[in-house]
């Protein structure tokens, strides 16, 4: 009797104690929790946050700067201003017959080949040719052929020149400008141009420029001014565009590699385009790591 009532006092202490007693088997304890089996949002983590580098995925390459076009300052001239006249052909004159020569005077400025000092000749509205020899007549029909890839067409054309430093920056002087209209062998109907009304010409960006360097932006300007308050010249380089208000070389920045579209026009205060055939200009240039020689 007392062996059963002790056997029976040890099986309630063992409850209340909660120890298993004798040979009974005893419960698996659940296992607490860790980080590798609790959610993403259990640890207060974005999803995918804490995985390894493997599956994520690399990030997009930084947007190239804006194209900008910034203000440079003049060059300086040695010595007295250059001036330019062209002799021949005379205003309006028609070449009949041979080819169409060209003869100009410059003074105060000493060409230099095959770098250097030269002068930019310009036939109508195509990319400038670089004359180093103005002592020799010029002429149009071989240099057409020679820098340009084509005959000089017949009919009604225009001829502008101005001096040029060796980097190709303008000498910006009304006096270091020529322009003639003639006629080779025909005129052409409904051709017109006014060398005495406001006049801007294109000459740089031309060909192929290196890259990683910027890009000279340039024009001359005869018989009109540019300012804040009056006339401007809207330049667009690809998608981006602005106003120029001051008459000095232009810098063309942050370039990727690769063929841009520019476009120059003379525009008046408002915004509106100054009539003249040559007053709005777009060519093609190319920014690349190796250029031609």
């Amino acid at each position: 009797m007392r062996a059963t009532r002790f056997t029976g006092s040890l099986f309630c202490l063992c409850l209340m104690l909660g120890i298993a007693c004798g040979g009974g088997e005893r419960r698996a304890e659940s296992p607490s929790p860790t980080q590798t089996d609790r959610s993403a949002d259990e640890m207060g983590l974005a999803a995918g946050e804490g995985e390894g580098t493997a599956g994520a995925e690399e990030a997009p390459p930084p947007a190239p700067p804006p194209v900008t076009v910034v203000a440079g300052e003049h060059a300086p001239i040695e010595g007295a201003t250059p001036t330019l006249r062209i002799t021949q052909p005379r205003a309006n004159q028609v070449i009949r017959t041979g080819n169409a020569i060209v003869r100009v005077q410059v003074t105060n400025w000493p060409l230099e080949a095959p770098q250097g000092r030269h002068v930019h000749l310009i036939i109508d509205d195509e990319p400038y040719i670089a004359i180093r020899d103005v002592g020799q007549p010029l002429d149009l029909n071989a240099l057409s052929q020679q820098h340009l890839g084509h005959d000089l067409a017949e009919g009604t054309h225009v001829v502008r020149m101005f001096p040029s430093r060796g980097h190709h920056e303008s000498v910006k002087d009304a006096g270091a400008f020529g322009a003639v209209m003639f006629h080779y062998r025909t005129r052409t109907e409904g051709f017109e141009f006014d060398a005495t009304q406001p006049l801007l010409t294109y000459s740089r960006p031309k060909g192929c420029n290196p890259a990683g360097e910027r890009v000279l932006l340039d024009f001359f300007l005869t018989n009109t001014e540019i300012g804040p308050e009056g006339n401007r010249v809207h330049w667009r380089i690809d998608d981006q565009e602005g106003d120029i208000t001051q008459w000095v070389p232009h810098w063309i920045e942050n370039l990727q590699e690769g063929e841009h579209s520019i476009s120059l026009e003379l525009r008046g205060a408002d915004g509106t385009p100054v009539p003249g055939r040559f007053n709005s200009t777009t060519r093609t240039f190319t920014v690349a790591s190796s250029c031609p020689s």
